[in-house]
């Protein structure tokens, strides 16, 4: 995020970590939170929230919504301050693909929307994903699959 100042970096297994772009910046731990009782916070689109979207948080008790670009979702999740990223509509792999990953080395997960692991490698899709749910709390996904 440089236009924030900040680096995040992780490897599965090891950990997350987020640092400033200053050199003398130390490196701080990151870790995705327990689902909280009072509600989750959502990362939403600024601009690709669509009904979808919106059908599936309306399933999930919601207490706030913050709002930024899609890396930045994801790297909220894997820092605690968001719990879940619905992004129901295509996206390219190359777009997903770094923030999955420092999610998962924060402990949490990236999900097909029926909640199977999301995949890449997608050639014969033009590396197209049809939908994800970006979660804090992996026990949540199989909680809120569609029935």
């Amino acid at each position: 995020m440089p236009a924030l100042g900040l680096i995040y970096r992780g490897l599965v297994g090891r950990g997350a970590e987020r640092l400033g772009l200053d050199p003398a910046s130390a490196p701080v731990a990151i870790r995705a939170r327990r689902a909280p009782a009072n509600g989750l916070v959502a990362a939403v689109s600024r601009s690709h929230l669509d009904a979808d979207s919106e059908a599936f948080l309306a399933r999930l008790a919601i207490s706030e919504r913050i709002s930024c670009g899609s890396a930045l979702k994801l790297c909220r999740i894997a820092e605690g301050v968001a719990d879940v990223y619905p992004r129901l509509s295509p996206t390219s792999e190359w777009d997903t693909a770094a923030g999955h990953a420092i999610l998962a080395a924060a402990g949490g997960t990236v999900t097909t929307p029926s909640g199977a692991p999301l995949r890449y490698g997608r050639a014969q899709a033009d590396f197209k994903i049809p939908g994800f749910v970006a979660w804090g709390d992996p026990s949540l996904s199989a909680a809120a699959r569609p029935a």
